[in-house]
């Protein structure tokens, strides 16, 4: 019902970009520009175990959780407008290929073979309410931007989340013991490199559980890689994130 309500909305007023308003495009070039800043790693201070034991999971963002990317982010998942899932799936893909090339040593990413993409999962009540999974979306969208830039990427949603409380509030305490044991693998996966996806990193709490859950099953993840990280947990002195 959202979705169609925004749908609706977009049809009578026309399009119009979710950071400033301008007429024409669900996202304009301004703001895509001003989301897109260079790719930089974004660790949450306490960095869940997760990502740092057995090997270290790159946690890489484009841009600080602030300014023009906090309403497009909102208008893709709460109103929803599904179109954002394009731009935003290609500012996504922008990080991977910087996270790939941190992780493998490689000047040319695409050296570094097939990808997957596995997305964060949404809770079941948020897909109902919202109409559409915005996580396996957002994947989707960007495994097709990599494919079209030559790298063999696809999106692999092998992830499902039990029952869980709303995250919104929590501490990074609260959310880490709200999700301990939350993830399920729905099936293996094939053979690449594993990134793990979402729109935003705050505590690493989700993304800690699934890198946990997929190393569990044998498919270590080498990065997570969200567009905004946010800024409320800095990264200490020299670890490189970026995020003040």
């Amino acid at each position: 019902m959202h979705a169609l309500r925004a749908a609706l909305a977009d049809l009578v007023l026309g399009v119009r970009c979710a950071g400033c308003e301008a007429p024409g495009r669900a996202l304009c070039d301004t703001c895509r520009s001003e989301i897109g800043h260079r790719a930089a790693v974004r660790i949450p201070d306490p960095a869940p175990s997760a990502l740092r034991r057995p090997t270290p999971v790159v946690p890489m963002s484009l841009t600080p959780y602030a300014g023009v990317v906090v309403p497009v982010l909102h208008a893709y998942k709460e109103e929803p407008r599904t179109a954002l899932a394009a731009p935003l799936g290609g500012l996504l893909a922008d990080a991977v290929e910087a996270a790939i090339g941190r992780c493998t040593g490689e000047e040319d990413p695409h050296a570094a073979g097939p990808v997957r993409l596995v997305p964060v999962p949404s809770r079941r009540s948020a897909v109902r309410a919202r109409g559409f999974d915005a996580g396996a979306a957002l994947a989707r969208s960007a495994a097709a931007d990599l494919r079209r830039r030559g790298l063999p990427a696809r999106a692999a949603p092998v992830l499902r989340v039990g029952r869980i409380a709303d995250q919104a509030g929590l501490t990074a305490a609260d959310r880490a013991r709200n999700l301990a044991g939350a993830y399920r693998l729905r099936r293996p996966l094939g053979a690449g490199l594993v990134v793990v996806t979402d729109d935003v990193l705050t505590t690493g709490a989700s993304a800690a559980e699934a890198v946990r859950v997929l190393t569990e099953a044998g498919s270590r993840p080498v990065a997570v890689v969200t567009v905004a990280a946010t800024r409320r947990r800095l990264g200490r002195a020299g670890d490189g994130s970026g995020s003040r």
